[in-house]
């Protein structure tokens, strides 16, 4: 099933005062929380964690830090951005709620940006890309995109909670080069290699230019802190018109307590 939303970048490089509005970025969704402080294409600072834990207070500490290292208040901000899902349903509603808070409290707009979309930006250019980051329990949120160089994005197919086996299955309907992106590619790279052998495609372990028909399945090298991407597709989505009143958490499947209460309430 393909999808038509697209969403348009700012070119990479540059930046300046003028080059667009003051983002914060925040990335909860992914194992690795991350917060960028953007001026168009310009970063001013940066704060990335591997700590697990993505309460609010924790969320509000990264904010805090990256404002003073650009020596900028949250009144500062012009934009507030946020991965807005598939992840971890605890950093979603922590880094969801903390940005909702700040933007209605200072007036200021705020959008979502698709986790696996930023997955992808930070991956590209791509003709057919998988980006994936790992769901727990074995299995992957997943997505097939196609994403150029400027950045523009476009969905090939919608966002999935999928067994890493089940989505082999599905990268190796057409053939052609498809990059494989996210942390999900990073966990389940020898996974991805076998299967890539398993089914007549080449593997290489590095990000690397391919023809678009040469059948290869390649590795995007990991992305160092995602809210960059998801403040430069922020603002992209900004200048596109896309409504404000977005900021809305992005599941794909529901939650363990979800689960639970539903298999309770059938007995």
């Amino acid at each position: 099933m393909s999808n038509d939303r697209n969403f348009r970048s700012p070119t990479p490089g540059g930046g300046g005062a003028q080059a667009g509005p003051l983002t914060l970025g925040i990335d909860t969704a992914t194992e690795r929380r991350g917060v960028a402080l953007m001026r168009g294409a310009e970063l001013l600072a940066e704060r990335a964690s591997d700590l697990r834990e993505s309460g609010a207070a924790s969320v509000l500490l990264e904010i805090d830090a990256a404002l003073r290292d650009a020596g900028l208040a949250v009144r500062d901000v012009e934009l507030f951005a946020a991965a807005s899902g598939p992840g971890s349903f605890t950093g979603l509603r922590a880094g969801i709620a903390t940005l909702r808070a700040l933007s209605v409290t200072l007036g200021r707009p705020a959008r979502g940006v698709p986790t696996l979309h930023a997955v992808a930006y930070a991956a590209r250019p791509a003709a057919r890309l998988a980006a994936l980051i790992p769901a727990g329990r074995g299995e992957v949120f997943a997505q097939f995109l196609s994403v150029d160089g400027a950045g523009n994005v476009r969905e090939l197919s919608p966002p999935a909670h999928v067994a890493p086996a089940r989505l082999f299955e599905q990268a190796a309907v057409a053939r052609g080069a498809l990059k494989w992106a996210g942390g999900g590619a990073l966990k389940y790279q020898d996974a991805i290699r076998e299967a890539a052998r398993a089914r007549g495609f080449a593997f290489a372990e590095t990000d690397g230019a391919a023809g678009a028909s040469e059948d290869v399945w390649r590795l995007a090298a990991p992305a160092d802190n995602l809210a960059r991407c998801v403040a430069l597709l922020a603002q992209a989505r900004m200048r596109g018109g896309a409504a404000a009143d977005e900021l809305r958490p992005l599941y794909v499947r529901p939650s363990d307590a979800e689960l639970h209460e539903e298999c309770r309430a059938q007995g």
